[in-house]
C-alpha cells in the first residue's frame, strides 16, 4: 500500500517537472488506481485456480478474505473471530447468517437474516434456510425475489437436492465449475462438497 502511494507521488511529480497537463495526472492517477484495485480484487473475481484464490485470501490482510478462507476450510471458530474486524456492519451479519447456516442453526440464522438489509443476499439467504427447514412456501416466495441467475440457479439445484435428484445436481455444478471464477468458483465447489456431505448414499 505504501509502496503504491509512493509510486503515484513519484510519478505525478514527473509529471509535474514535465509541465504535463491535468489530463495526463488524471489519466496516470487512474492507471495507478486501476492497477491496485487489480491486484487487491482480481483473484476474488476473476482467478479459475482454486488453489491461487485460497491463497490469496490467507495471505490476504482484509478482514472479510480472512473470514472466506476460514470459513471455505470449514475452521469455523477462526472464522468468527474475524467477524468483528469486518467494517460493513452489512457484511459481518451476512457472514453471521453464513456461519449460523453452516452450522445448522437454522432458526438463529432466519432471524439474523430477517434484520438485513433489502437485497438479493437477503432473499438468497431466507430462501436457502426456508428450504432447509422444509417451508416450501417460504421458500418459493423469497426465492422470486433472487433476481440474478446464478444464484437463483443454485436456490433450483437445491431444491433438487432435497427432492432426491442429488445426481443430477453433482452433474450440473462438474458442468459449470470449469466456467466459473473466482469468489463463484469457490462457492460452487464448497457446495457440491456440502451436498456430498449432507447427503450421503
Amino acid at each position: 500500500m505504501v509502496l503504491f502511494f509512493i509510486l503515484i507521488f513519484l510519478a505525478d511529480l514527473l509529471l509535474g517537472f514535465m509541465q504535463a497537463p491535468v489530463w495526463a495526472f488524471i489519466l496516470v492517477n487512474l492507471i495507478f488506481l486501476l492497477l491496485f484495485m487489480l491486484k487487491s480484487f482480481y483473484p476474488v473475481v476473476f482467478e479459475k485456480d482454486p488453489e491461487k484464490i485460497m491463497n490469496f485470501m490467507k495471505n490476504s490482510k482484509h478482514p472479510h478474505f480472512q473470514f472466506f478462507y476460514y470459513f471455505f476450510n470449514d475452521r469455523l471458530e477462526e472464522a468468527e473471530n474475524k467477524l468483528n474486524q469486518i467494517k460493513s456492519p452489512f457484511y459481518r451479519r451476512l457472514n453471521e447468517v453464513n456461519l449460523l447456516v453452516k452450522r445448522k442453526q437454522f432458526s438463529e440464522a432466519e432471524e439474523l437474516a430477517r434484520g438485513l438489509k433489502d437485497s438479493m443476499y437477503k432473499w438468497y439467504s431466507l430462501a436457502g434456510i426456508a428450504m432447509e427447514q422444509g417451508d416450501r412456501e417460504s421458500y418459493q416466495k423469497y426465492k422470486e425475489k433472487v433476481r440474478n441467475p446464478f444464484y437463483r440457479r443454485l436456490l433450483e439445484m437445491d431444491e433438487m437436492v432435497h427432492d432426491g435428484k442429488k445426481e443430477e445436481v453433482l452433474a450440473e455444478l462438474d458442468h459449470m465449475i470449469p466456467n466459473l471464477r473466482g469468489s463463484k468458483l469457490l462457492s460452487v465447489i464448497q457446495y457440491k462438497q456440502d451436498i456430498s456431505k449432507r447427503h450421503e448414499t
